[in-house]
């Protein structure tokens, strides 16, 4: 009896809290709202939220929905905070929005432009600001910052909070300094040492005398000395080179990066046969001549390249047009076989010409260069031989062409043009026993107002010289081929003890007309020298002129040819001139004068290495009178590296004073490479030899040296480098063979700028 009575307490209990359990559960899921209050919103509307409850207005209320109903709301990313709260049968919602982002500015950076990060970031202004979008942007700037290799790149955020909810945001950036690259190791390198691979690329490990950066850890340089070390493989035979892995590893104490390449060098390749494959040409022998690449060589891809763009420049050069080179290779034993296979494309018509790229020059002035027009048959020859002329002018860092191919045999050529800076300002410092310190400044500009005229002012000063000279060119007179020049010129120069002076002022007045590479001028020049002598040993060669003022009337024609692919640092091609120069209409003097001039530059090693070799030859003669010393050549300086600028030839016994010469020759042979030295600091150097004499006066008395055609020999080297001023140049000449007479300079020095 007691037990069933227990047994009914227990089960009426357990269904009591069914029953109540019952209850509350249904009161939870049936909540009883009347009425709606949304505070804190202050840029969505109260639809917007209301939006987020089920069947509103009709909702059915309960916990589970108005959880729901705050989770959705929250995965707007709209709302920093958000509280519901149910007083008797009214909801309150209470929310807090997240600001609106109205500026984004950044401080610091130089290396990167703000623009760019603007871009690199994924929060804009008018985003929604959250603290999250906020870190990920600053991630996202150090990681950029970490692809140049700004490793030690700091971001800060300056959070600036303005009214109704927006936000400015600032964005302080130390951008850090490079870190250097500690070591470099190669794994898998059996035929080329460490050493030698260290050699040939770019990035360099750290030591105190590295100043130029190369010593710096780069992403993209890695991937430019990945380039080099296939390239070099390659060049040698080395065919299946590969680089199976190449990264660089962040040091624990992040102090700098060490750089590791695993390598597989694979086998050496000689070539066994080279085959054409031609319905142009059937004389295998002759176009095997005409290529870089031999049978029983190794192998080497640059080579390959190069007789590939031989091969197109042969044919172009006969009068084919579109030729189509395409090499293969096929490797058998260490031996491979190489094929060319060249094809002439069908015969075009030019439907448009364009040119694109320039700002400041006049579309007018690159057309007159182009030899072709629209409407013309397509000639590639033509095409290339303006686009050296357009190089020649000097205006342009670089000069490239696209053809676009369209229906009906029509092409397009699109001339693209990379404009320099064609106005320079230079200055340079030498020194020599004759005229000690000499200082020159040069203002030119060649392409004035974007129309090709050339305007220039040179001056030079030193204890005993001064001049100037002024001049303008319009090389396209009314839009021809025909150029008119003028200049102005004034010198004043004595000797060393200061008891001969001599001054020369005039004018000249040119015209000028080209076709193709050939141009040739006519110019009448018209001055006035005079020399004066207080001492009583010179020679008669001045004395006989001495306080006199002579007058000069004179015309001089002059041819020239020009191919070089450069006006600047030409690499390829030629240059001659010849001029001949009469005088005695009207005037003091009458007297003949011809110079011949000639410049061949040649690349060799494909390219590495550019070979230049020039000479002069001239001579002047009098026919009733003796010729002045105004009138005769000077030889030395930039004609005669390592010599004074008229150190060489006949001179004044008696106050050792150059009296100039009626004969000259010279030669110089130059190599010019950037091989060698470091590739991000623009330098080059060069190894020259120079020869010449100069010699022949129409007097004797008191002048040594006057019938000596001996010649004289300097050698010597230089260094030119790019610089944030403008081209620096040092140069050193050291005669071998000279007369005890002569007068040496062995260092010059040049630095200019140009705007």
């Amino acid at each position: 009896m007691i037990k069933l009575f227990k047994f009914s307490l227990i089960l009426n209990f357990f269904l009591s809290l069914v029953f109540f359990s019952f209850i509350t559960v249904a009161q939870e899921n049936n909540l009883k709202i009347n009425k709606i209050i949304i505070n804190g919103e202050k840029r969505l509307s109260e639809s917007f939220i209301l939006n987020y409850l089920p069947n509103y207005p009709d909702t059915k209320f309960s916990n589970e929905v108005l959880n729901n109903f705050t989770k959705d709301l929250y995965k707007t990313d709209l709302f920093e905070n958000i509280n519901t709260e149910i007083k008797d049968d009214v909801l309150v919602v209470t929310l807090k929005e997240f600001p609106i982002v109205n500026e984004i500015s950044f401080i610091g950076n130089h290396i990167i432009e703000n623009d760019q990060l603007l871009e690199i970031i994924s929060i804009k202004p008018r985003d929604i600001f959250n603290n999250e979008n906020l870190n990920i942007a600053a991630e996202q700037i150090k990681t950029e910052y970490q692809k140049i290799g700004r490793y030690l790149a700091e971001i800060k955020i300056n959070k600036m909070d303005l009214n109704e909810g927006r936000v400015n945001l600032n964005f302080e950036i130390n951008e850090g300094s490079l870190l250097v690259v500690k070591n470099i190791n190669f794994l898998g390198n059996k035929v080329f040492s460490n050493s030698e691979l260290k050699s040939i690329i770019t990035t360099k490990e750290d030591a105190w005398y590295k100043i130029f950066g190369s010593n710096k850890f780069l992403p993209e340089r890695l991937e430019f000395d990945k380039e080099k070390l296939k390239k070099f493989y390659n060049e040698r035979g080395y065919i299946d080179f590969e680089i199976v892995s190449a990264k660089g590893d962040l040091l624990p104490d992040i102090s700098g990066f060490n750089i590791n390449y695993i390598l597989n060098e694979g086998n050496r390749y000689k070539v066994s046969n080279v085959e054409f494959i031609s319905s142009i040409s059937k004389n295998d022998k002759l176009l095997l001549e005409k290529i870089s690449i031999k049978e029983n060589d190794y192998f080497n891809s640059r080579a390959l390249e190069y007789s590939t763009n031989e091969l197109i420049r042969y044919f172009e050069d006969k009068g084919y047009n579109f030729i189509n080179v395409q090499s293969s290779i096929q490797k058998n034993n260490n031996l491979v076989k190489i094929k060319f296979s060249i094809t002439e494309g069908v015969s075009k018509f030019i439907n448009r010409i364009s040119v694109i790229g320039n700002t400041r020059t006049n579309d007018s002035v690159i057309r007159r260069e182009i030899s072709l027009f629209e409407g013309d048959p397509f000639n590639m020859a033509k095409l290339k031989s303006s686009i050296n002329s357009l190089n020649r002018l000097g205006y342009f860092l670089s000069v490239n062409y696209k053809l676009v191919n369209l229906d009906n045999n029509l092409i397009d050529i699109i001339i693209n043009v990379q404009e320099t800076n064609t106005g320079s300002v230079s200055l340079g410092v030498g020194y020599s026993s004759l005229n000690n310190t000499n200082i020159s400044f040069g203002l030119r500009e060649n392409n004035f107002l974007g129309e090709g005229n050339k305007v220039n002012l040179e001056a030079s000063l030193s204890d005993k010289k001064s001049t100037y000279n002024l001049g303008y060119t319009e090389p396209y007179f009314l839009d021809r081929h025909i150029s008119l020049s003028g200049n102005i010129f004034n010198q004043d120069k004595e000797n060393q003890k200061g008891d001969i002076k001599f001054s020369v002022q005039g004018f000249g007045l040119g015209i000028g007309f080209k076709k193709e590479d050939i141009s040739q001028n006519f110019s009448y020049n018209l001055s006035t020298s005079k020399s004066t002598t207080s001492s009583t040993s010179t020679a008669n060669s001045i004395t006989g002129e001495n306080g006199k003022n002579i007058m000069t009337s004179s015309v001089t024609h002059s041819i020239v040819s020009d191919t070089r692919d450069s006006f600047f640092n030409p690499t390829s091609g030629y240059r001659w001139k010849l001029s001949n120069t009469l005088s005695g209409l009207g005037g003091d003097t009458s007297f003949l004068k011809s110079v011949v001039n000639y410049g061949y530059y040649f690349p060799i090693n494909y390219g590495d290495y550019v070979l230049s070799f020039k000479s002069g030859v001239g001579f002047v003669t009098g026919f009733d009178d003796k010729v002045t010393s105004s009138n005769r050549f000077s030889l030395g300086g930039d004609f005669l590296r390592g010599f004074d600028n008229a150190g060489v030839g006949p001179r004044d016994t008696g106050n050792d004073q150059s009296v100039g010469g009626n004969n000259f020759y010279n030669f110089s042979f130059q190599i010019k490479s950037d091989k060698w030295l470091p590739d991000d600091t623009g330098l080059e150097w060069l190894l020259f030899t120079d020869v010449g004499s100069l010699w022949g006066t129409d007097y004797k008395d008191g002048v040594q040296g006057y019938d000596d055609m001996e010649p004289r020999v300097s050698n010597g080297f230089g260094l030119s480098m790019s610089t944030p001023v403008g081209p620096l140049q040092m140069l050193w000449g050291f005669p071998i063979v000279s007369k005890n007479y002569d007068k040496e300079e062995n260092f010059q020095f040049s630095i200019g700028t140009r705007f």
